[in-house]
């Protein structure tokens, strides 16, 4: 049995722990009240998936590099709208980067895959799918097309190889020393 089938059938920690809460809210609050706690996960839910996504090797490199750092600028204090500032109107700016996250994962990644790691329920995940639908029109206007030239850019480490086999094909010709610093001052390197 490979990995990926081992996960399938391990309930994984997130998931046991949400079990738990929600059967003991239906226990102490009632089943009413229950749902409004299956309904308070949909965002940690939504953080699962995309954190699980990034160690899934089946979602695309560039994807998971361009959310990774999505993640990391949502879990920073540091904020170009600060919300200890400006309250609700800083969540705005952290709203529309989930929702282009969001967007690229569900343009990008396998439904399969998507549902092998979503840990809400199944109606939620194709609930996110249409929201994410309808916020596809935020993002073309003025932010939207500098978030998708970003999106579009090459992670850094691809300019890295790039550059090393720039250097490579430049140290491999017949040059003198003093030839090859001033070619390398002249490609900008």
């Amino acid at each position: 049995m490979n990995t990926v089938e081992t996960v399938k059938n391990k309930k994984r920690f997130y998931d046991l722990l949400k079990e738990r809460l929600v059967r003991w809210s239906r226990e102490k609050l009632g089943e009413r009240l229950s749902r409004l706690t299956e309904f308070s996960f949909l965002v940690p839910d939504i953080m699962v998936m995309l954190g699980r996504l990034l160690l899934d090797r089946r979602v695309p490199r560039r994807l998971r590099i361009k959310v990774g750092i999505i993640l990391a600028y949502l879990a920073s204090p540091l904020d170009l709208i600060p919300e200890s500032v400006l309250g609700p109107v800083g969540l705005a700016e952290d709203l529309v980067l989930l929702a282009f996250a969001l967007n690229r994962v569900f343009a990008e990644v396998d439904d399969e895959i998507l549902a092998e790691h979503w840990s809400g329920k199944p109606a939620y995940l194709d609930t996110l799918r249409e929201l994410a639908d309808l916020v596809d029109g935020i993002f073309s206007g003025r932010i939207g097309n500098r978030l998708q030239k970003w999106y579009e850019e090459e992670p850094e480490e691809s300019r890295e190889e790039e550059v090393s086999t720039r250097v490579k094909v430049v140290s491999e010709e017949t040059e003198t020393g003093e030839e090859r610093v001033e070619r390398l001052r002249a490609s900008g390197l």
